[in-house]
């Protein structure tokens, strides 16, 4: 329990912090205010200072935000964050000319003691809440510089880097503001200050006792400040984690939060980035490529499905135009294994381009060359096996697709037109096809091109 001094406070010792706040403060009073206060007795002395407080702290306040404002009238998210300063300023002001006044205008009382500290303390929790709020302040016109007046969010393209170690910086400020006000209030209490030396005394054990038992947690601290300044990871990147495909949603001191494609969030702690190895898709960009196989026949016609393969990719937005390879990569325990390589612009895109292959191709071996499906059969004789087989099929060169664009079966759909949605053959896509699809690409997408012309910068270095 916090004990009050048990003497008026002009009996209050040299020793005691409350009194050496009054006394610095007191510099700082006009004589007449004192004497106005003073001289017209406890009660109509309390309602005339605090009036004249409030009258004061409401004036600055008010003097103060529109100054500021003014001075940042083309920041409109500072000026936002500047008026959540007007009322914790106001407290400090007001609750530090209460204090006064008591001081002032109350002698030789019992109760002057514990409402003058009582004040004191509302006026440090009042500068404790004030500083928070400047911090945003300061949070805010650093991230208006790099990156404009538009709060970032996951699909933005800019700023990702700053943006993810001004909230680390801010989340640090906030737990030593706090401290220190707690230190403040505990140190008004002569019995808590006595404690305090004790526990310096034994500043040795406690410290060892502490590391022990906040090992864990002071790991993910480190580790949190590490992944800030060491960019490894950033707000928007697309990662692999155990299997797990997410992009970063959240970094703060201790964890760090994904949102898996299908909307569930992954809470990871920090420590877990810096020991353990992980997939970055979007390090240094976006473009990926990926692979197809299907599982055919031997007598699968190459050709023909390169020139298939060719057809399709010429008909979808899915494909950014760069890689595409279809080759055998094993031909054992009868069948042969084709490999389809082709390249998007991002991981939303060549998930929706593989599955739009790997139907296509389906559809056309189905149709068209059913032969080529693998199956499985057993060779009896050498003339019934000639006897059973079709017209020879030329393997041809690799990378020579014959001129048969307009033969065959007609291509999947990418994305819905008239006709397919006349016949509803066409199913949106994961990544692409629809609103939803549209909005979950774009979480995917990765940080943006300054922050992967940044990274290759600092590799350059």
């Amino acid at each position: 329990m916090m004990s009050f001094p048990s003497t008026p406070l002009t009996m209050l010792s040299a020793d005691d912090p409350a009194e050496g706040i009054t006394t610095d403060v007191e510099e700082f009073v006009p004589q007449e205010f004192e004497e106005l206060i003073s001289g017209a007795g406890p009660l109509i002395g309390i309602l005339v200072g605090v009036g004249i407080s409030a009258l004061v702290a409401l004036a600055a306040t008010l003097v103060t935000s529109t100054v500021l404002k003014q001075f940042f009238r083309r920041r409109p998210t500072v000026k936002r964050r500047i008026n959540r300063t007007r009322t914790p300023f106001f407290c400090i002001l007001l609750f530090a000319g209460s204090a006064l006044t008591v001081r002032y205008a109350v002698e030789d009382q019992w109760w002057d003691g514990p409402v003058y500290v009582g004040l004191l303390i509302a006026v440090i929790i009042s500068v404790a809440w004030w500083a928070l709020r400047v911090v945003k302040i300061v949070e805010a016109v650093i991230l208006a510089k790099y990156i404009g007046e538009e709060q970032p969010g996951v699909e933005d393209r800019r700023g990702r880097r700053v943006q993810t170690q001004m909230d680390l910086i801010g989340r640090i400020l906030a737990a030593i503001i706090i401290t220190l006000a707690v230190a403040a209030v505990l140190l008004l209490n002569e019995s808590v200050r006595g404690l305090g030396a004790g526990l310096l005394a034994s500043a040795g054990v406690v410290s060892v006792v502490a590391g022990l038992a906040m090992q864990s947690t002071l790991a993910n601290l480190f580790a949190g400040i590490q992944l800030a300044f060491t960019d490894s990871i950033r707000v928007g990147d697309v990662v692999v984690i155990e299997e797990n495909f997410a992009t970063v949603e959240e970094i703060t001191l201790s964890t760090v939060v994904l949102k898996s494609w299908d909307g569930r969030r992954f809470i990871y702690p920090s420590a877990y980035f810096v020991s353990t190895p992980f997939e970055n898709w979007t390090r240094v960009g976006t473009e990926l490529l990926g692979a197809v196989e299907l599982d055919v026949d031997w007598r699968v016609p190459m050709d023909a499905l390169r020139g298939r393969l060719r057809r399709l990719l010429s008909t979808t937005d899915l494909w950014d135009g760069e890689t595409s390879n279809l080759q055998v990569t094993d031909a054992v325990q009868g069948h042969v294994t084709v490999r389809v390589v082709v390249s998007a612009r991002n991981s939303g895109e060549l998930w929706d381009l593989r599955c739009l292959i790997r139907e296509d191709l389906v559809n056309f071996l189905r149709a068209e060359h059913p032969y080529a499906v693998m199956t499985q059969r057993m060779l009896i004789t050498k003339e019934e096996a000639l006897g059973g087989r079709p017209e020879s099929v030329p393997t041809g060169q690799l990378g020579v697709v014959p001129e048969d664009d307009d033969a065959g079966s007609p291509l999947t759909a990418a994305t819905p037109s008239e006709a397919t949605d006349a016949e509803g053959s066409v199913e949106e896509g994961l990544f692409t096809g629809s609103i939803d699809a549209v909005e979950r690409n774009r979480e995917f997408a990765g940080p943006g091109e300054d922050a992967y012309r940044e990274r290759k910068d600092r590799q350059a270095e």
